[in-house]
C-alpha cells in the first residue's frame, strides 16, 4: 500500500533561478526501506524535507508539483498531523536539540503533542533502550559527545512513534560500534515494527544492502533506482556504490559484491602471496605530549596520562568510540582548551607561550561542526576572514583554495545555505588557507561523498609530502586506511594503541576497514588501491 507519493515535483530556494530538485516522481510503499544516495549538493536533503513540509514552511521558496501523504496532499494537512506521521532526524544534531537535559530532550516532541504522561514515560524509556542512552540520561546535552547527540536526536523522533522515519546521514558522526547499533535499530524499526524508512547516507558500506530499494540522485534529479545487488552492474560512479563494490568493479570482475560477506565468498578459493609494506621514515618531532591530563568541571577524567610524539610530514588518524577524548585532546593541542595538566610542545616551544598569530600559523584546526566557522555573507569572505585578521590577505590565495576544493560555483553563496558536504569543504578550506604547519581535522569526511573524500585524501597526501603534519580525528576506517601513515586508538581517555596504520587496522575488531575484512587471513592489506591490484592478479 502506498504511503507517500511525489508527483512532478520541482523546488527553487528563495532568490535562486536554478532548481534544487527537478521533476521528481516517486512512490514509497508502507513498510519499505528506501536509501537515497548521490553526491553532496545533489538535492537529497531538499527532497526529504519536502516530505515533512519543513520546505517550504521554514525555508521558503517556490514549489511545483505535489506531495501526497497517505493519499492526502501534504499542503492541506495541519502541522500536527504531519509530525504524527513523519519524523525526521537531521544531518546535524546540534540543530535539532532544544533542551539541556537528555531525558527531557527525548520527551520534548511528545510534550508538544500533549501526550498522556504514562505513555510519554513509556515511549521515552523504550526509545532510550533502543538507542543505548541510559548511561547518559542524566547528563546535559551540552556535555555529551557529537555521536551521543546524534543518538539523542534519533531517540527524540522515535519516541513520537511516527509511521514514516526520515534519516539524513544519521551515522555521520558515529564510531563503528555506535554506527552498527544505530543501523541495527533502524533495521529493527523497519523490519520488526513495520516503520517506513527513508535514509540518506554517504557511508554506503554500512547500509547499502539493508535497503529494499535504492534511489540515485544527481543534479537535483532521480537518474536511476533499483535493488542493491543490481546497482553495481549498471552504475559506474564511485559515490553511487559501496567501496567494496567499486573495488571489484575497478578490478574488472564480473561478479560485484555489495558487502563483505559476498566479497569473501568470491575470493574464498583464491590464494595470495602478497604483502604491502608502506613504512615512512621521519626525522623531526613536531609535537611532543607528556603526562597530559584533563578533566571537565563535572564528571570523571576525560584524558589520563597521555604521552606521544608526532613527526613532521606524518599523517595520523585518531580513532575510538564517541566520548573517548579524541576531540578534547586535539582541542587542547590546537589551543581551543587552555586548562590542562602536563606539557605540550610544538617545535620545541611550550604552547602556553605562543600568541594567537603564532598558533594560527602553526596549527590549523577544523572542529566537528562546520557551522562553528560561518559568520560571513559568502564563501569567499568566509575563507578570506582569517587571512584578513592576521594581516596576510591576498585575493589569489583565496581564489586558489576555492579552486582546489571545487567551490568556484559557490563562492558568492552564504555558507549556511550549502549542503552538509559543501559546508565541510568550505570549513576545510578556511582551515587550510593560512598554510599551517600542522593541520588537525576533526571528522573531515562528515557528509562528503566518495569523490570529495578522494580529492581531500589526495590533498592531504600532497600536503604531507610538502612537510605538513596532518591529524585526522575520524570514524571513517576506510578513509584512515587509505591515507593515514599511523593510527592512534583511544578509549576512556587513554591511548590504547599507536603504530603503523596497517598494523593497527588490519587486526582491529571494529575499526578495520572493509578491505581488511575482505582479505582477512588472505593477505595483509588495508588500502583500496592495493585491493584493486590484488584482485586484478586473480
Amino acid at each position: 500500500m502506498e504511503i507517500l507519493r511525489v508527483a512532478n515535483l520541482s523546488f527553487w530556494y528563495p532568490d535562486e533561478e536554478k532548481t534544487a530538485i527537478e521533476d521528481i516522481n516517486l512512490s514509497v510503499n508502507e513498510g519499505e526501506f528506501i536509501l537515497i544516495v548521490g553526491p553532496s549538493g545533489c538535492g537529497k536533503s531538499t527532497l526529504v524535507r519536502l516530505f515533512n513540509r519543513v520546505i517550504p514552511d521554514y525555508y521558503g521558496g517556490k514549489i511545483k508539483g505535489k506531495v501526497f501523504l497517505k493519499g492526502k496532499n501534504i499542503r492541506g494537512l495541519n502541522k500536527a498531523d504531519i509530525i504524527k506521521n513523519v519524523g525526521m532526524v537531521y544531518q546535524h544534531p546540534e540543530k535539532q536539540i532544544v533542551l539541556e537535559d537528555v531525558e527531557r530532550e527525548i520527551a520534548f516532541g511528545l510534550e508538544n503533542l500533549n501526550t498522556e504522561i504514562n505513555k510519554m514515560k513509556r515511549n521515552v524509556a523504550e526509545a532510550m533502550s533502543l538507542l543505548g542512552l541510559y548511561k547518559i540520561k542524566d547528563k546535559t546535552t551540552t556535555e555529551i559527545s557529537g555521536g551521543e547527540k546524534q543518538r539523542v536526536a534519533i531517540a527524540s523522533v522515535v519516541s513520537m512513534d511516527p509511521d514514516i522515519l526520515l534519516f539524513d546521514e544519521p551515522i555521520s558522526q558515529l564510531d563503528p560500534i555506535s554506527s552498527e547499533e544505530v543501523l541495527n535499530s533502524i533495521k529493527k524499526l523497519n523490519r520488526d515494527m513495520g516503520k517506513t524508512v527513508i535514509l540518506i547516507e554517504q557511508r554506503l558500506d554500512r547500509c547499502f544492502d539493508l535497503a529494499d530499494r535504492i534511489i540515485f540522485m544527481e543534479d537535483g534529479k532521480i537518474i536511476a533506482e533499483g535493488k542493491p545487488n543490481l546497482i553495481p552492474k549498471i552504475i559506474d560512479k564511485k559515490y553511487f556504490m559501496p567501496n567494496i563494490s567499486y573495488i571489484f568493479k575497478k578490478a574488472k570482475k564480473n561478479n560485484i559484491p555489495v558487502n563483505v560477506k559476498e566479497a569473501r565468498e568470491l575470493i574464498s578459493d583464491k590464494e595470495f602471496n602478497i604483502t604491502k609494506e608502506c613504512k615512512k621514515e621521519y626525522k623531526e618531532n613536531i609535537i611532543e605530549v607528556k603526562k597530559l591530563r584533563f578533566q571537565y568541571e563535572k564528571g570523571q577524567k576525560t584524558l589520563n596520562n597521555i604521552n606521544f610524539n608526532l613527526k613532521k610530514g606524518e599523517i595520523l588518524a585518531v580513532m575510538g568510540e564517541n566520548g573517548a577524548g579524541k576531540s578534547t585532546l586535539f582541542k587542547i593541542i590546537a589551543g581551543v582548551i587552555n586548562r590542562y595538566k602536563g606539557q605540550i610542545k610544538i617545535k620545541n616551544q611550550n604552547i602556553k607561550k605562543l600568541d594567537v598569530k603564532q598558533r594560527i600559523k602553526l596549527v590549523g584546526y577544523l572542529s566537528q561542526n562546520p557551522n562553528d566557522y560561518f559568520g560571513r555573507e559568502n564563501v569567499f569572505e568566509e575563507i578570506a576572514y582569517t587571512l584578513r585578521n592576521i594581516g596576510e590577505y591576498e585575493e589569489a590565495k583565496v581564489d586558489n583554495i576555492i579552486k582546489q576544493f571545487n567551490l568556484e560555483h559557490l563562492k558568492d553563496k552564504n555558507p549556511r545555505d550549502l549542503s552538509g558536504g559543501e559546508k565541510q569543504r568550505v570549513a576545510i578550506a578556511c582551515t587550510l588557507v593560512t598554510e599551517p604547519e600542522i593541520l588537525i581535522l576533526d571528522e573531515p569526511t562528515r557528509g562528503m561523498d566518495a569523490s570529495a573524500k578522494d580529492k581531500l585524501g589526495e590533498m592531504i597526501k600532497m600536503l604531507a609530502e610538502q612537510g605538513k603534519t596532518i591529524v585526522l580525528v575520524t570514524h571513517d576506517s576506510d578513509f584512515a586506511a587509505d591515507y593515514a601513515d599511523t593510527v592512534m586508538l583511544m578509549f576512556n581517555g587513554e591511548i590504547t594503541a599507536l603504530g603503523q596504520a596497517v598494523d593497527i587496522l588490519y587486526d582491529s575488531l571494529y575499526y578495520s576497514p572493509q578491505v581488511a575484512r575482505v582479505f582477512k587471513n588472505k593477505c595483509k592489506i588495508i588500502k583500496s588501491e592495493d585491493a584493486v591490484e590484488v584482485l586484478k592478479e586473480i
